[in-house]
């Protein structure tokens, strides 16, 4: 494959939605928090001289108990959850796109790859360069060989993790034969992000979830 809108191309294959059970858990719970805060705002601006000293504690005390709950929730089912990535090895490609049209509004750099599984088919993603440090993340050059992990198969999602000894036997053989792996294996979506409004039923999910739980702050201040 010629260098050209490579990353473009890649990033055209999708998303599928975020909705595994720690997903919906976190999207849910992110919701009800950011309701309780707007409902315990509007209540208290318009309602100040009417609220006791309870009803100006309470909504801090709902709020976080709200956040403990979510997140223990989200710790419990994600840890149950079974591991089902797979140990890769990605070789970065060529593309005509600059830094700037890779940068990403973390200001990560989008790297396309071409990925080789230990066990499945080859496939192509991206990667995000980043920097630790203040300095700028620095764009990784074509023909950079890693060991990466594919979190879930038939998606596009790659982590570091260190390399076994069947990558890196993968790795040299590939360094030694650059055309070991074609550059024309089909481009594997993405899971969407748990917070992210799309499709529909994610968005109505997270929205229903801050109408919950403003209604909740709601009822509660009324009472106190």
């Amino acid at each position: 494959m010629s260098s050209t809108n490579v990353v473009a191309n890649i990033t055209g294959a999708g998303f599928v939605p975020a909705d595994r059970p720690q997903d919906r858990i976190q999207r849910i719970f992110s919701g009800l928090f950011i309701g309780t805060l707007v409902g315990s705002i509007i209540v208290i601006l318009f309602f100040a001289p009417n609220l006791t000293i309870a009803g100006l504690i309470v909504p801090f005390i709902v709020s976080f108990a709200i956040a403990a709950v979510g997140y223990l929730l989200w710790r419990s089912v994600r840890g149950k959850a079974e591991d089902t990535s797979v140990p890769v090895v990605a070789k970065v490609l060529g593309t005509d796109e600059s830094v700037l049209e890779r940068t990403t509004r973390s200001r990560g750099i989008l790297v396309p790859v071409i990925v080789r599984p230990l066990e499945g088919a080859d496939f192509r993603s991206v990667v995000i360069s980043v920097s630790d440090s203040k300095e700028p993340p620095r764009d990784i050059a074509p023909g950079t060989i890693m060991a990466l992990r594919q979190v879930e198969p038939g998606l596009g999602e790659l982590i570091s993790a260190p390399a076994n000894d069947e990558q890196r036997e993968l790795m040299e053989r590939w360094a030694k034969n650059p055309k070991l792996v074609s550059n024309r294996a089909p481009a594997l979506p993405n899971r969407r992000a748990p917070l992210e409004r799309s499709p529909f039923l994610s968005g109505l999910e997270f929205y229903a979830s801050i109408g919950v739980g403003a209604a909740i702050m709601f009822f509660i201040l009324q009472v106190v």
